[in-house]
């Protein structure tokens, strides 16, 4: 019969009850046979055997209180946040797999949507930093449904940012005026163009503009976020990477665009085109997380548009190049005839 040593938990030959030896780690197993009452153990060198038949006695495998739980997600979350994982404890309810199988990781809150009791900086920051710098390992273990947590979020970073690029702007554009100003005192009638406004429109610091562009940021934001997770999900429909639906999408294009605080940073140009890219990163690793889908179809769905699009613009290019071509070539065969 095969029994299992309570010890090193391997299994071994054996055609008798009773004590004996484990022929792995040497430790004392006492297999109790069925038909008898067993006898009493005697004390192990190593340590204390319980009663096993055929392994019975074998501890259990861990459970969901040993290890941090079956929720803890693969290579740790760091020192995460307070409340962060509170869910993620135990399997799923009603969980019914086989014996020994590891059940599914039940899905957390983000910090995000624990506003009330982290308080709306710091949970927006222990968001931002899970999202952004463990995206992996955040969209595999965060709740995707409902998603408004998720748009909320990204509504509020690209708010944000939209509004210190734009007062940034509006300063720059002030000093750009006062420059344009001296200038202009130098040349005879140039101080006419001063309060102008094409000087306010060159400047860019005209005042209604950048109270528009304020007010119209977190509009713009929602607009924005929506229209880049259709298009990702339509492209995650196309190759059927989709299983877990839009509010899978929406969640991670939601807490992705926290990427774009970067682009609120003094550098014009660069700033905004880092913070793209990161974005673009994040997706591409948060779909392919948060859908249960393969690394090549969650990359293929976040890169394909910008194929589409830079495929579209040479078609393009080379269909007016070639328009502008034949009327040439009609022009001159006039030009010759005549």
């Amino acid at each position: 019969m095969l029994a299992r040593c309570a010890h090193c938990q391997k299994t071994f030959e054996t055609d008798r009850f009773g004590v004996q030896g484990c022929p792995h780690c040497g430790q004392q197993v006492l297999l109790a046979d069925p038909a008898a009452a067993p006898p009493p153990s005697p004390p192990p060198a190593g340590g204390e055997a319980g009663p096993t038949e055929s392994g019975a006695g074998a501890p259990p495998p861990p459970g969901p209180g040993a290890g941090g739980g079956w929720g803890a997600p693969p290579g740790g979350w760091g020192p995460p946040p307070p409340g962060w994982g509170a869910h993620a404890g135990g399997p799923a309810p009603g969980w019914g797999g086989p014996p020994g199988a590891a059940p599914p990781a039940v899905e957390s809150e983000a910090p995000w949507v624990q506003r009330s009791r982290l308080g709306n900086v710091r949970a927006f920051v222990d968001t931002w930093k899970l999202a952004l710098l463990q995206p992996g390992e955040f969209f595999r273990a965060v709740k995707v449904s409902p998603s408004r947590p998720a748009i909320l979020f990204g509504v509020v970073a690209m708010t944000l940012s939209s509004w210190v690029q734009t007062l940034y702007g509006a300063l720059w554009g002030a000093a750009t005026r006062d420059y344009l100003q001296r200038m202009l005192d130098q040349v005879p009638q140039g101080g006419r163009l001063g309060n102008t406004w094409m000087m306010q429109w060159v400047s860019g610091t005209s005042a209604f503009g950048t109270v528009a562009q304020i007010v119209a940021a977190p509009f713009l934001a929602v607009v924005g976020l929506l229209v880049w997770a259709a298009v990702f999900h339509a492209m995650l429909l196309i190759l059927k990477a989709a299983p877990r639906g839009f509010d899978a999408t929406l969640t991670v294009v939601g807490y992705a665009s926290g990427a774009y605080v970067i682009g609120a940073a003094p550098v014009p140009g660069l700033a905004g085109a880092v913070a793209f890219v990161w974005f673009l990163a994040v997706v591409g690793i948060g779909l392919q997380a948060a859908q249960r889908t393969t690394p090549g179809r969650a990359w293929a769905a976040t890169l394909l548009p910008f194929a589409l699009v830079c495929l579209c613009c040479c078609g393009g290019v080379a269909a007016l190049g070639s328009a502008i071509g034949r009327a040439f070539s009609e022009g001159r065969g006039h030009g010759l005839s005549l």
